[in-house]
């Protein structure tokens, strides 16, 4: 069973949040992942902003792009989600 922190930080790098979550399997999908993350809006808000580029999710140094891509969490891989914000005036 694997243990996956998942972390919340704005672009610029600031730690919003971050929470460990034990006895999950040993490969998940990110559309999973994006379910089980720790958050108040539901999980199709959220797979809904992952598509429109709302937030990306780090594993390490890669960036997960699909949400069908399965994630190997043997390692106990910390998972960041980067919030994106819509510039002002553009």
């Amino acid at each position: 069973m694997a243990t996956v922190t998942f972390r919340d930080e704005t672009a610029t790098g600031k730690r919003l949040a971050e929470r460990k979550r034990t006895g999950l399997p040993d490969r998940m999908t990110v559309r999973e992942l994006i379910a089980l993350r720790p958050r108040q809006d539901t999980p199709v808000l959220s797979e809904r902003a992952f598509l429109t580029n709302g937030f990306f999710i780090l594993t390490d140094d890669h960036q997960l792009d699909s949400l069908d891509e399965v994630v190997d969490l043997t390692g106990s891989p910390t998972l960041t989600f980067i919030k994106l914000v819509a510039l002002a005036g553009g």
